[in-house]
């Protein structure tokens, strides 16, 4: 099993959608995000890879503090739904993750425990549910893919749902947009480049759509601290 890190440690001062980036300094997110990969090291994660897109050149120079794990630098606009700019990220890290090996994708400045529930099993994926009344989502701070063939068709297909999420009819209120935006485009505010799109619903639905056998985890053993200082710690 290897393991790809989804990473901004320096990010930009752009917020996202849901306000502020972050309160913690570059310094902090860097030794979180060591934190990441020595948990990844205790898992017995055979390679780690660091796709990240810190603003700058901030990182650069500073890779050897995540060692064992090889660091990728990617060069992105501020993309304010975080979600799509890590799925930019997992793509952009494919070439060089290895074929036919599991692939353990983390968020950055997240532990996942020895005890982890995550195994496949004869899935394609295996990933922690959430439901609340007709919704569905995965955790997609920490999920396990079978190998590059599935990851590839995952995190593509999650993109899609994420940009098309817009043109869902779920009710008189999304239809009655879509008609008005229809009549009068000039109106019509919604910011499609960069859509407010839950990335956990948008995976779920790219796993149902595409047919890929999902294995449910009830115990992740993932724990972290959000960006922000006013959410509480993170544990899954």
């Amino acid at each position: 099993m290897i393991a790809v890190v989804s990473s901004t440690i320096a990010p930009s001062s752009q917020p996202s959608h849901d306000g502020a980036r972050t309160t913690f300094t570059p310094e902090q997110r860097l030794e979180q995000t060591r934190e990441t990969v020595a948990s990844l090291v205790a898992l017995g994660v055979s390679e780690i890879f660091i796709a990240d897109n810190s603003a700058g050149g901030w990182l650069r120079g500073r890779e050897a503090a995540l060692a064992p794990a090889r660091v990728l630098h990617f060069d992105q606009p501020p993309i304010r739904n975080k979600g799509i700019g890590e799925m930019w990220l997992l793509l952009g890290a494919l070439p060089t993750l290895p074929e036919n090996t599991p692939i353990l994708k983390i968020s950055g400045r997240y532990r996942v425990g020895r005890d982890t529930g995550l195994a496949l099993e004869g899935a394609d994926v295996a990933a922690k549910i959430y439901a609340e009344g007709r919704r569905r989502e995965i955790s997609t701070r920490c999920y396990l893919v079978r190998d590059r063939a599935v990851a590839t068709r995952l995190w593509t297909r999650t993109l899609d749902e994420i940009f098309a999420a817009s043109s869902h009819i779920v009710g008189p209120r999304s239809l009655l947009r879509i008609v008005q935006n229809s009549l009068r485009p000039a109106s019509d505010t919604f910011p499609y480049s960069d859509p407010p799109g839950s990335v956990e619903t948008a995976a779920y639905r790219a796993i149902q759509h595409l047919g890929l056998r999902l294995r449910p985890v009830e115990h992740l053993a993932v724990e972290g601290i959000l960006g922000s200082w006013i959410n509480p710690p993170v544990k899954e």
